[in-house]
């Protein structure tokens, strides 16, 4: 079923705004250089990254590093901006290895993985952000990174002229699926939307887009303010 929810208000008020940058925030990188210490390219990206992150440094990064032996200093900058907290450089050591133990810190890294990585970039530039979903969420699928995360992987590498440009697939995560949930209604039940499904992505494609559509944003520029609305980063 296409979802036509009426947009909420306050969302709708954000969008006919001038929409603000996404603020940029510290991180921590005596936690996340020893996550790396045995994968060349994220080690040489890592030691070279700002002290500060926002969408737009991060974008840079990946796009510089759109080639086998460097994609996962192209990653990891993706996870340090999605995940900054504490569990952040544990869960992609799990990602990197296939290991969810404390173990992993000693395991090899999956090779194979970059393979996956390139080919969902390569999907969501040239076919779009529902069939780069559906191939990340199935025969791409990398142990460990759900769609909250490899959505924004597919997010940044699509992000070829611009973090909000029409080309951008937009992010499904925890915050955003919540806010929908939280401020939506279809016949009387809320929008609910799982990270995982393929064809709750599609979804929320169509969500966006007719959200969008009044003022002439974009799908990620609607993600950026429900993101903004979400105080997903207190101000520093």
């Amino acid at each position: 079923m296409t979802l036509t929810s009426k947009i909420p208000d306050v969302l709708a008020s954000r969008l006919a705004q001038e929409l603000p940058a996404q603020k940029s925030f510290s991180w921590n990188r005596a936690k996340w250089v020893p996550q790396v210490r045995d994968v060349p390219d994220a080690e040489t990206v890592l030691k070279d990254l700002p002290e500060r992150l926002d969408r737009e440094i991060v974008r840079d990064v990946v796009q510089a590093n759109r080639s086998r032996d460097r994609v996962l200093g192209a990653l990891v900058p993706v996870l340090i901006w999605g995940g900054p907290g504490g569990y952040g450089p544990f869960r992609a050591r799990s990602i990197l290895t296939g290991v969810r133990t404390r173990a992993n810190i000693d395991a090899a890294v999956d090779d194979s993985i970059r393979d996956k990585l390139l080919a969902g970039a390569e999907r969501v530039r040239e076919s779009g952000a529902a069939e780069a979903f559906q191939f990340m969420n199935n025969e791409g699928k990398v142990k460990y990174l759900g769609g909250a995360f490899f959505t924004k992987w597919l997010a940044f590498s699509s992000m070829v002229r611009s973090v909000d440009g029409p080309q951008v697939a937009p992010i499904l995560d925890k915050r955003v699926r919540d806010w929908i949930a939280d401020n939506t209604s279809v016949g009387g039940e809320r929008v609910s939307l799982s990270t995982t499904s393929s064809r709750d992505y599609q979804r929320y494609l169509e969500l966006i887009d007719a959200w969008g559509r009044p003022s002439g944003r974009t799908r990620s520029q609607v993600e950026l303010a429900i993101f903004d609305l979400t105080r997903d980063r207190p101000a520093e």
